[in-house]
């Protein structure tokens, strides 16, 4: 069984996805799947995802029947996942190459967490700005308020670099209704 699903809600990123998709591809962890969102874009996104289907099997498309805008797409991918737990990736990002074992790694060291929470990587003049993983269960919360108004928050406030228990994400999604 998969142990991370990924999601990348896709609309017209024809020239990032094939990216995003090879740094999902090339993870060091394997079980983990890949749901592709295609809401709607008029580019060859979702063509391009199909073609990467056809050659990994751990890859799932999702096409909107309408484009539902980026919180919708993504609940969309939320809703099949069937792994324990769920990232979101933007397909104008990527990910290192180790990314979901050191997820996994943190969201079950010490204990199960609800999130955990990694900074993004700021590539500038050849430099490369690289932080450490959070780990936030229930009884962390008050330390990760903290956190967002003490610390350096770029990045922290998106749902993207973080990981979540697919149950408890869901629940979240269903309350928004």
């Amino acid at each position: 069984m998969s142990q991370i699903a990924i999601i990348l809600p896709t609309y017209n990123v024809q020239n990032y996805i094939a990216r995003a998709l090879d740094s999902c591809i090339a993870q060091t962890l394997k079980d983990i799947e890949i749901i592709v969102v295609d809401d709607c874009g008029s580019d060859r996104s979702v063509d391009i995802a199909r073609e990467y289907a056809a050659r990994d099997n751990r890859i799932k498309i999702v096409c909107n029947k309408e484009n539902l805008k980026l919180l919708k797409a993504r609940y969309e991918g939320v809703k099949i996942a069937v792994s324990p737990y769920v990232m979101f990736l933007d397909p104008d990002d990527f990910l290192e190459i180790d990314a979901c074992e050191k997820f996994l790694k943190s969201m079950r060291g010490g204990g199960e967490a609800e999130l955990v929470v990694a900074n993004h990587n700021i590539i500038e003049h050849g430099i490369k700005v690289k932080k450490d993983y959070w780990q936030f269960g229930e009884p962390f919360r008050a330390e990760y308020l903290r956190r967002l108004m003490i610390d350096d928050v770029a990045g922290k406030w998106n749902i993207w670099g973080k990981i979540f228990k697919t149950n408890t994400l869901k629940k979240v999604y269903e309350n928004l209704k």
